[in-house]
């Protein structure tokens, strides 16, 4: 194993921990000798070093959301097919078991089709980050709706079987991150709302709505899904949960698995395409939530 960073003390400290041969601070020391590459980088570099790797037909496993923008993850994908190589994609959370239930009942039609999708993800800002990047309008590929929205969306886009169209779309930006984005959207006969952010606290939960009845769950309790059908009592569906580090676990066995033996990825990168094109979708279509408090106000002086 090679650990890259630009630190190199914070590498070796970070390699005391691990089997890692050897700590670089450029990843194209590594490029010629690589079986395979985790890309766990700021959302903008994850397009360039990825591409070089691929180009020299090594594998990669990258990080939510695959890029940037759609267009840079399809080159991606592109690069992928045209080395015969797999990319790999970290949208962990379809292996989470409330989010892999509802594929399962809605692939199956057990409540008929779906007609509305709520969404909400509402988290205060909190968790550490070296670069800062998360708030650099140049490298974050935007705030909450890149970031949180990227396993929204792509939840949506997988459950759906396709991309919905946006309806609307506002977030709080002055031409920065947006922190708060609320997004309505369709597909086929299916109406939707996601509201995340990153300002405050409320609920972070889904709710699938279908002909004969609905699908609700919390985004942090894997353990169980509620399911009402119409004139029978609700039911909590209780679920196995192997725990969050178990099913990274499994994502990087897979990985190496990919690289050993040409296993399929659990999520190639090709699928994350609808998911990134939505959110691009979003942004290109946003507008700014009506805040009267921050408008500029001509003053009079005397």
């Amino acid at each position: 194993i090679t650990l890259v960073d630009q630190n190199l003390e914070r590498a070796k400290k970070l390699a005391e921990t691990f089997p890692v041969k050897r700590c670089l601070t450029d990843y194209r020391e590594a490029l010629d000798d690589a079986d395979g590459a985790i890309v766990a980088l700021p959302t903008h570099l994850h397009h360039p070093v990825a591409m070089e790797f691929l180009a020299r037909g090594v594998p990669v496993f990258c990080e939510k959301p695959l890029a940037e923008t759609h267009d840079k993850a399809a080159e991606m994908v592109e690069q992928a097919r045209k080395k015969n190589v797999a990319l790999a994609a970290n949208y962990q959370q379809r292996l989470w078991p409330q989010f892999l239930k509802a594929k399962e009942m809605l692939d199956a039609r057990v409540l008929g089709e779906p007609v509305h999708i709520q969404y909400l993800v509402g988290e205060v800002f909190a968790w550490p980050t070296v670069s800062g990047f998360y708030f650099n309008s140049v490298g974050s590929g935007r705030g909450v709706l890149r970031d949180r929205g990227a396993h929204v969306m792509d939840h949506i886009c997988w459950w759906l079987g396709g991309k919905p169209r946006v309806l609307s779309s506002q977030n709080d930006s002055f031409g920065g991150s947006d922190a708060v984005a609320s997004v309505q959207f369709e597909y086929e006969q299916c109406v939707g709302e996601v509201k995340l952010s990153w300002l405050s606290s409320f609920p972070c939960r889904f709710v699938i709505e279908c002909e004969k009845g609905s699908i609700e769950g919390e985004i942090y309790y894997p353990q169980a899904i509620l399911v009402r059908e119409r004139s029978k009592p609700v039911r909590q569906v209780k679920l196995k949960f192997e725990g969050y580090s178990a099913l990274g676990q499994r994502m990087i066995e897979n990985f190496v698995r990919v690289i050993r033996e040409g296993e399929s990825p659990i999520v190639p990168g090709a699928e994350a395409l609808n998911s990134l094109r939505f959110v691009d979708e979003c942004y290109a279509e946003v507008v700014r939530f009506d805040m009267p408090w921050y408008e500029l106000r001509e003053v009079e002086h005397v």
